[in-house]
């Protein structure tokens, strides 16, 4: 009856739009496509296998799931605008489930094999059953005004299986990825500007993002105003993303799974004017490996304005879900934000920077971070030499931190650890606002683990 009121009352007032999303986790091959307007399953990814043990219904409709289980997971993808219906089926052997991020609040009840919730936008979710892969239920809006094949400056991907091989897109091009297309190949461009990635098939890198060759599933050096929207990157050996010295950067609604070692998600280098948002990464190493390599190399760009909100950050293996360095070989990393960050999973540290070399680190921000798994430290902040700082003779040097904000962080468990360098290389006017680990509030050094070399931090409730 309070739901028939709640679908009553947003027909006379200007509510946000509902939806109930319904998943059946079930050892049966998926359902049919989703054929409502307003809710649109996404095609399954070609050549894999359907899920034998998910289900996902929306708007009483089935919608294809894959078992991605190179990746540990299985995932469904949909796009959705307004409401959709209501139910939700488990297993009959399920006694529990999770729902991730927990800051929604979806955690509902099993009732004979079935549970319900309700949300109001397409989410990232992580459906987790105890001793089974979990299921990445991703959910995008839909794709407005996509290209045709027959559109200018296109590089068209229909759906089905291409072999591609390295892709260089010109300036002023689109790459587009149907909904239903595999593409397997990588990206590389240098020297362009307005560039676009789009379109909701799969870039499967995996057999061309190599460790040894240190080869990005995608890669955009010395460029301006790239965008990549809607896409899947299914990652190989080495980093799935960098952007290198490139400016103006919108990153959206991209899904990225890797889970080997050096699988990073989001890299950038010498970046100004980077938003990354509404995107999943599921990686064997740094979800966001915001650094500075090779100064010799690549000279010392600065990274300014770059902002990381609305994503879910599932990391294993090894490194850590968020990373500021360890390389930074430059001198200015300036007005970076982290917002509205979830940690579904991390094998080292939530919050890490291992600063290893000299950059002025100035005014980073972490907002909304919300950590849901346990590990060896929540946040760890260190100035210090490493195996990973300058080792070719460009310059033998620490830097500094000059304002590191965390507001509204929170995580069951862990350490938070701050440490500067020396009297000369300091961690310098430190706050934490509405920060809680294990319940319990962060408002005095007791909560700290510091050395001499932290100074002027500050506490509000």
């Amino acid at each position: 009856m309070i739901l028939n009121l709640l679908f009553f009352l947003k027909k006379r007032i200007n509510f946000r739009n509902y939806f109930l999303l319904s998943l059946t986790a079930l050892s049966f091959s998926s359902l049919p496509l989703c054929g409502q307007d307003n809710a649109q399953g996404l095609p399954a990814i070609p050549g894999l296998p359907a899920s034998s043990l998910y289900r996902v219904t929306i708007n009483d409709k089935g919608i294809p799931v894959n078992d991605e289980v190179r990746y540990d997971f299985q995932t469904a993808f949909y796009t959705l605008t307004g409401s959709a219906s209501r139910t939700v089926q488990l297993p009959k052997d399920t006694q529990a489930c999770q729902v991730l991020p927990l800051r929604y609040g979806l955690q509902p009840k099993i009732e004979n094999g079935a549970i319900t919730f309700t949300l109001s936008e397409p989410l990232r979710l992580v459906i987790k059953v105890p001793g089974k892969l979990p299921l990445a239920l991703i959910g995008t809006s839909p794709e407005i005004n996509p290209p045709k094949p027959t559109d200018a400056n296109i590089v068209y991907f229909a759906p089905g299986v291409h072999n591609a091989g390295v892709i260089k897109p010109k300036s002023g091009q689109t790459i587009y990825l149907a909904p239903g297309a595999l593409v397997k190949g990588r990206i590389e461009a240098r020297n362009v500007q307005d560039v676009v990635i789009k379109g909701r098939g799969i870039l499967d890198t995996s057999s061309h993002s190599i460790r040894k060759d240190k080869t990005t599933g995608i890669l955009f050096e010395n460029s301006a105003k790239i965008t990549v929207e809607g896409i899947g990157i299914r990652g190989g050996s080495w980093w799935q993303t960098l952007y290198l010295r490139t400016d103006d950067v919108t990153l959206t609604d991209l899904n990225l799974f890797g889970k080997e070692v050096n699988t990073d998600g989001i890299d950038i280098d010498g970046v100004k004017r980077l938003t990354a948002s509404q995107c999943f990464i599921r990686c064997g190493d740094d979800g966001f490996g915001w650094h500075a390599v090779d100064a010799r190399s690549n000279g010392e760009p600065p990274t300014q304005d770059c902002t990381a909100e609305d994503c879910v950050i599932w990391n294993s293996t090894a490194g850590n879900a968020l990373r500021i360095g360890a390389s930074m070989e430059t001198q200015l990393f300036e007005h970076i934000t982290f917002r509205n960050i979830d940690v579904a999973n991390y094998a080292l540290v939530a919050i890490c920077s291992d600063h290893s070399d000299w950059a002025w680190c100035k005014d980073i921000r972490f907002e909304n971070f919300h950590i849901d798994a346990t590990g060896p430290a929540a946040i760890e902040i260190v100035i210090a030499k490493t195996r990973y700082s300058n080792d070719n003779g460009f310059r033998d040097e620490r830097g500094h931190y000059e304002g590191l904000h965390f507001i509204n962080v929170t995580a069951p468990a862990g350490k938070i650890i701050l440490k500067g360098g020396d009297e000369n290389h300091l961690i310098d006017q430190v706050s934490f606002k509405n920060c809680f680990i294990a319940n319990k509030p962060v408002r005095s050094v007791n909560d700290l683990i510091t050395n001499a070399f932290v100074r002027n931090i500050s506490f509000e409730p």
